[in-house]
């Protein structure tokens, strides 16, 4: 079985076809492929590791958080930003302090605090409750009225052909 796990890990960076058979296949193997995708993880490009975050985050297991932590210093935004958020989702003991690391890289870099790098480490760094997101005061005053009106009327159908009725006016 390791053999054929390891081929499956190996995959992981094929064509998108095979990558997401590999990925489906893993997720069904469940928990005992993961000490095989944590050993594979430095072999993989950017591909790869992108789609061995979304197994670890299928899969749902802490034992993936160092591994996870690790890929904090990938030479690719977007797998820095995945694994951030994916840390976040699997609620990982000790990421914390590299999730800070890294924001604080994004800093030094320059990265444009709009992009989607530090915007998920943010994201990730407010879901683990080291952050309060900040609004500001004039954003705020905008959602506050907005607010009291949705408060006040109830919810609302999302489209006209739910079954509940749009409230009409009289005429």
């Amino acid at each position: 079985m390791t053999a054929h796990i390891k081929r499956l890990v190996q995959q992981l960076d094929g064509e998108a076809g095979e990558s997401y058979d590999a990925r489906a296949e893993l997720i069904r193997i469940g928990s005992d492929a993961i000490p095989a995708i944590v050993d594979g993880l430095p072999f993989l490009g950017s591909f790869g590791q992108l789609t061995a975050i979304e197994v670890f985050e299928e899969m749902g297991d802490p034992r993936c958080g160092p591994a996870l932590i690790g890929l904090l210093n990938s030479d690719n935004p977007t797998v820095r930003e995945w694994v951030a958020m994916a840390l976040a989702s699997l609620e990982i003991d000790g990421a914390i302090e590299p999730l800070r690391r890294a924001h604080r890289a994004c800093l030094q870099r320059a990265t444009p605090p709009d992009w989607t790098e530090p915007s998920g480490i943010r994201w990730a760094l407010t879901e683990l409750g080291a952050r309060t997101p900040v609004v500001p005061p004039l954003t705020a005053r905008l959602r506050a009225p907005a607010l009291r009106t949705t408060l006040l009327a109830g919810p609302r159908p999302t489209s006209p052909r739910s079954s509940t009725t749009w409230p009409t006016t009289p005429r």
